[in-house]
């Protein structure tokens, strides 16, 4: 068979990491009753039955870190019983190919796809979950920017995620900037190739939410994990989880990954050269200033491992970079060159 053949010619846009809570506590303070533009980011909804079936995973530690949080959350943004739910938080701008084959062992030739009509940019790493040993989930610090974005239908995102199959069953963290001014908790996944963005997810935590605003957190390092635990895909923030995707969803057949990936993304309307809206910052590596991604771990669903020796991708060099020295840490990005 033509290794090209694997691929879905509509894979998600990202090939859309594991510590905290579950349930939100009745003893958490409620929000401010004046926080006007915070409120206008989201609405409260029940808890529902669903995110009260399960438990939240274990507190998970990343083997040899200092277990350091960016920012702690102590406000309940909802009523007890009640969860946030983003007033904006749009489907990516289309579906588009994989840049990384999800298939261990496949040959250099089964990496780029690229869609046609418009242009995405990558620089990152991907690492077959066969050779770290761990393939429950994936995670890493990402570094939070507020990148210039150049046209209202493109998208910048820092991703961190799970594959299995040809890019047909995937689970995606991260942030990203999308018709907003300012960075977003990026979720997402993919059902037998087809990106399903939020559809089914269960939320759980009471401050942390899909399409969050991220402006609190630039410049800081959070924590992003995808994990399956149970018979489902949680997704954890900083110092808690945040949700999960069941694994209803795939029919029960995704219960752990083939590859992880870790990278920065640019989508670009209408094919536009050169591209010019910032991946990370905007700063190109190996720049000590450039964006960050740290702690880059595999996940065996009690710890985290951090990981070396993945191997690197970058679409084009003249607009995006990476400098991937070889062990948990990368840095990537660039400004498209504008």
């Amino acid at each position: 068979m033509n290794p090209r053949s694997l691929f879905s010619p509509v894979a998600c846009l990202f090939s859309l990491a594991a510590i905290g809570c579950g349930a939100p506590s009745p003893q958490e303070p409620a929000a401010p009753s004046d926080q006007t533009a915070e409120v206008a980011q989201y609405r409260c909804v029940p808890l529902s039955a669903e995110a009260l079936r399960v438990k939240a995973p274990p507190t998970a530690l990343v083997v040899g870190d200092s277990r350091r949080e960016a920012q702690v959350t102590s406000v309940r943004l909802c009523p007890s019983g009640q969860v946030p739910q983003a007033l904006h938080n749009p489907a990516p701008p289309r579906p588009l190919a994989a840049w990384l084959t999800a298939t261990p062992g496949a040959s250099a030739d089964n990496r780029p796809v690229h869609a046609s009509a418009d242009s995405v940019y990558y620089a990152g790493v991907y690492k077959p979950t066969s050779e770290t040993g761990y393939a429950l989930g994936v995670g890493a610090r990402l570094q939070i920017y507020n990148p210039q974005v150049a046209h209202s239908l493109d998208q910048v995102s820092t991703v961190v995620s799970m594959v299995r199959g040809a890019s047909t069953s995937i689970v995606a963290t991260g942030y990203r900037k999308f018709q907003t001014t300012y960075p977003t908790l990026l979720v997402g996944h993919t059902v037998g190739g087809v990106f399903q963005h939020v559809t089914g997810w269960v939320q759980v935590h009471p401050s942390y939410y899909p399409g969050m605003d991220l402006s609190g957190y630039i410049g800081a390092k959070p924590r992003f994990f995808v994990l399956y635990s149970g018979t489902d895909w949680w997704v954890y923030f900083n110092d808690a989880w945040v949700g999960y995707f069941p694994g209803s969803r795939w029919g029960g057949a995704f219960t752990s990954g083939e590859m992880a990936h870790w990278y920065g993304e640019v989508f670009v309307s209408g094919a536009r050269l050169p591209p010019v809206t910032d991946m990370g910052n905007g700063l190109f590596p190996p720049n000590a200033a450039s964006g960050a991604i740290e702690e880059m771990c595999t996940h065996n669903g009690t710890s985290c491992f951090l990981m070396g020796a993945a191997q690197s991708y970058v679409s084009n060099a003249a607009y995006y970079g990476l400098y991937y020295p070889g062990l948990s840490n990368l840095r990537y990005g660039g400004n498209g060159g504008g």
